[in-house]
């Protein structure tokens, strides 16, 4: 953690909650460079100034990128290539070594294409490693940002045998500086778990709620009798369905051979309600219960 405290600039080029969380932990943990917040729209740059998630802001990229060390792509997963793209160009001649990462839910699609970028570019001046804080919410924006988002959070580093060793070690010191705990995974292994931890989720949430939400009576509506059970089941449906859709997007198809899963789970316990085996029912709903609790004691109860 102690290069993080050498580095004299961080640029965060999205200062959104993920952004913003990063600019704000870092500030809360010590960090003593300068934070630069980079992006498209000035007010919302100007914004990330006034919520003290960034020191300066700029809508340069060559600006941005100039004596950084680091540079976190917080934006969109399926901006990130393009944007690497637009640093490699930007770059002097001159200018010392600067180490790439980003905070995106999909990796696989994303690395190649960076690396393939990279490559092209033929720069020994620009690493990059990708990466995923496990953090995060439903709510967006910098205003919804947090010093404390990535404490206790996993944080999953993907590099590949392309990446530069110093560069991991830098990436990694970052996620441990804010609290985060950093696990190493290949790519296409990340894509898998997430998409089975995270993106299946939000995409069964999603459906739930639109099923629900179309069940009507001639005087009420489903909706209108939903209690906890449901929101606890569905908030996760109220994230960016731009960001989602580009989630979905990336990691396809993974997604497609977990919808093959779960639309098989449902067939076989619609066969068993049909059937009335619910001896059987019984056992699928302890089974689940049984995962759950074991989960919970794995992690303290949170």
């Amino acid at each position: 953690m102690a290069q993080i405290q050498q580095l004299r600039r961080i640029t965060i080029w999205g200062v959104g909650l993920i952004g913003g969380s990063l600019g704000l932990a870092l500030k809360k943990n010590g960090f003593q460079g300068q934070r630069v917040g980079l992006g498209r729209n000035i007010g919302r740059l100007e914004n990330a100034v006034t919520q003290d998630a960034v020191d300066v802001v700029t809508t340069d990229v060559a600006e941005g990128i100039r004596e950084s060390d680091l540079v976190v792509l917080c934006t969109p997963v399926e901006l990130v290539p393009a944007l690497v793209q637009r640093i490699a160009e930007s770059v002097e001649p001159q200018q010392h070594r600067i180490v790439l990462t980003d905070a995106g839910s999909t990796k696989s699609v994303l690395v190649k294409s960076v690396e393939k970028r990279l490559k092209a570019h033929d720069s020994d001046i620009l690493s990059f490693v990708g990466g995923h804080p496990m953090a995060g919410s439903h709510e967006t924006g910098v205003g919804a940002a947090r010093a404390t988002l990535f404490e206790n959070a996993k944080c999953i580093l993907t590099p590949t045998e392309n990446s530069d060793p110093g560069a991991l070690d830098l990436v990694k010191n970052l996620w441990e500086f804010v609290g985060a705990v950093p696990y190493l995974l290949s790519p296409e292994t990340h894509d898998r778990l997430i998409g089975a931890a995270s993106h299946l989720p939000h995409l069964i949430a999603s459906i739930l709620t639109n099923t629900v939400a179309d069940v009507e009576t001639e005087d009420s509506k489903a909706l209108d009798f939903t209690a906890s059970g449901f929101r606890d089941s569905t908030r996760i449906a109220a994230g960016s369905p731009d960001l989602w859709t580009g989630i979905f997007t990336q990691n396809s198809d993974v997604l497609l051979s977990l919808i093959d899963d779960m639309v098989a789970n449902l067939i076989e316990f619609k066969s068993l309600l049909q059937t009335e085996d619910f001896a059987e029912v019984e056992r699928v709903l302890l089974e689940a219960q049984t995962v759950i609790k074991k989960r919970e004691e794995m992690s303290g109860g949170s």
